[in-house]
């Protein structure tokens, strides 16, 4: 099943970026949102990162941190197709790693980082860019069975070891499974161009130049 609210997350995603460009400052001088492109929003917030924070690694590599350890230790509740599936062992990744705590864990049925749109840089994979830690990646078919136009997508993020981690069941298994694999194993059958998105940090929160929302003010959006 793929990540909900992709639809939205791009459709803001301009107003998104526009509205987080201002807060770096290219050396003592800031320099108007509009004169930035987002490579060069980037590649400034990753400069003042590793200058302020030189033994620390972004935020996003907790994201890819938690999805190991949501392997290792398999907390994922009952299997549901739609409800509790694979879009929501991701959600439930990303709640945790952000501080807000998986939606099982807080006995709701909600997600909140997902619904935050500013959090996310949602984009077309082309094969070619390469992929960082914590990215979610959404595909229209699953690697686990062959292509059915009549299936959901799926969807896994990247670990700390540059593997995919996801939670399926097909029919034909009692159990759900944890699954661990290459990023080429995971996108096999999902070849052409929009059928593979990623869903990435955005470089504001990813670089620490914005904290992440709280869990009331998240909640209130």
């Amino acid at each position: 099943m793929a990540v909900s609210g992709l639809a939205l997350c791009c459709a803001v995603g301009w107003a998104a970026y526009c509205r987080l460009l201002p807060e770096v400052q290219l050396g003592s001088v800031r320099v108007p949102r509009l004169l930035m492109t987002f490579e060069q929003y980037e590649r400034q917030a990753r400069q003042q990162f590793y200058r302020n924070h030189p033994s620390e690694k972004p935020l996003n590599w907790k994201l890819a941190e938690k999805a190991v350890e949501f392997n290792r230790t398999r907390p994922m509740p009952k299997f549901v197709l739609h409800e509790n599936d694979c879009s929501d062992f991701t959600d439930c990744i990303v709640d945790e790693a952000l501080g807000y705590v998986a939606r099982f864990k807080r006995g709701s049925g909600r997600h909140i980082a997902a619904r935050q749109r500013q959090l996310w840089q949602v984009f077309v994979w082309d094969g070619k860019e390469p992929l960082l830690p914590g990215d979610m990646v959404s595909v229209r078919h699953s690697a686990w069975y062959a292509p059915d136009p009549e299936a959901c997508g799926h969807v896994g993020i990247i670990g700390a070891d540059g593997m995919v981690y996801d939670w399926t069941k097909l029919r034909s298994w009692r159990q759900p499974r944890y699954g661990r694999n290459t990023v080429q194993w995971f996108v096999r059958h999902s070849t052409e161009l929009g059928q593979v998105r990623i869903w990435r940090l955005h470089p504001a929160y990813r670089y620490l130049v914005k904290p992440v929302p709280s869990v009331r003010g998240a909640q209130a959006t």
